[in-house]
């Protein structure tokens, strides 16, 4: 099958809740552990538990279509508080991009986690560098702070953002756009101005897909970078192989710019498993113990039928992962209805 068959199951797969807004009806949305809608803008809900943000086209957030997203809780002088970015797509943007949960990077706050304020989209395509490998659309990779977990103002906090585009080059003649995706990253003291960082590639990446026979030859997307020791940057992102499996790859740096690849490093399990197919999104955590191991992935699994759950594995290294359950941690809903009911993806503890 073409890429653009094999990223079109990706509309499921990268998204926290890659929902479509309809026409500008009242919608409902249920915060986690409250049976009692509120009224949204955006599309029709009937009291869907776990949604926190739907998709909206009322105001200047005009997020049609939400999907994939980190969250981050600081401390404030004031108490708490949360920052959401998240990828959504404007009613407006280029129906010839490929159909996937990218487009731009939006920004959201909240003053507990659950109620949240959209602010609108902080990163967008690239329209002033026509040869830059993000001209179409943008998708959202992970936010780093690289300061503390208090938030000051005054350009205190550093903020890493590792994204991932595509440009307006079609696959085929008839193709759509962006399907040959490459890793960025940009920098902010607010996490609402960003500035991209130029890579060392000619496009501007810092990480670009492999060349023909290679296993990310396809594409690189969804990076997450975590601090391995002292000046050791271990970045992971994902791919679909020419055989259609989703495969999680990685590639390490000294500084968090310029990374050179290790390999693939985590393909899900074998032939009739829930992840057969592979694994896409993910996030690795860090415990404090050690206990199970000292990384955990958790990852969104795709299995021969195309169900999409969410996986563990767990790894010393970072780079030798095993699953440590032959069964999926998270499914999704069997509520008929749900929000959830057909998919759960990228996830983000």
């Amino acid at each position: 099958s073409s890429l653009a068959s094999m990223l079109h199951l990706l509309s499921v797969l990268a998204s926290c809740a890659a929902v479509r807004a309809g026409p500008r009806t009242a919608s409902r949305l249920v915060v986690p552990g409250s049976r009692h809608p509120r009224v949204t803008s955006g599309i029709r809900m009937d009291a869907y538990d776990g949604l926190v943000l739907a998709p909206s086209v009322d105001g200047d957030a005009n997020d049609a279509v939400v999907g994939g997203c980190v969250v981050k809780r600081f401390l404030t002088d004031d108490g708490d508080s949360w920052k959401m970015w998240y990828a959504a797509r404007d009613p407006d943007f280029d129906p010839d991009v490929v159909q996937i949960s990218t487009g731009r990077i939006h920004f959201a706050t909240s003053e507990d986690g659950v109620h949240w304020k959209r602010e609108g989209p902080v990163l967008t395509e690239n329209k002033d560098d026509w040869w830059w490998f993000d001209t179409a659309h943008v998708g959202l990779g992970d936010v780093s702070v690289m300061s503390s977990e208090k938030d000051r103002t005054g350009g205190v906090a550093m903020y890493w953002c590792y994204f991932f585009g595509g440009d307006n080059d079609r696959e085929g003649e008839d193709g759509p756009k962006g399907t040959d995706m490459q890793i960025g990253l940009a920098i902010s003291s607010d996490g609402l101005n960003w500035g991209r960082v130029e890579g060392e590639h000619p496009s501007g990446a810092i990480l670009r897909a492999g060349k023909d026979g290679e296993f990310d030859a396809n594409f690189v997307g969804w990076p997450q970078v975590i601090m391995h020791g002292d000046r050791d940057y271990r970045l992971y992102y994902h791919t679909i192989t020419p055989e259609g499996k989703y495969v999680v790859g990685a590639a390490k740096s000294s500084d968090g710019v310029k990374f050179s690849k290790i390999g693939p490093v985590f393909e899900g399990g074998t032939k009739d498993s829930f992840d057969a197919r592979g694994a896409g999104a993910r996030h690795i955590i860090e415990t404090p113990d050690n206990i199970p191991a000292r990384y955990l992935m958790f990852y969104e699994a795709v299995s021969d039928a195309g169900v999409h759950s969410i996986g563990l594995a767990k790894s010393n290294d970072g780079l030798k992962w095993e699953r440590a359950s032959d069964k999926p941690v998270f499914e999704p809903s069997s509520e008929e209805g749900a929000w959830d009911a057909g998919a759960v993806g990228r996830p983000y503890l």
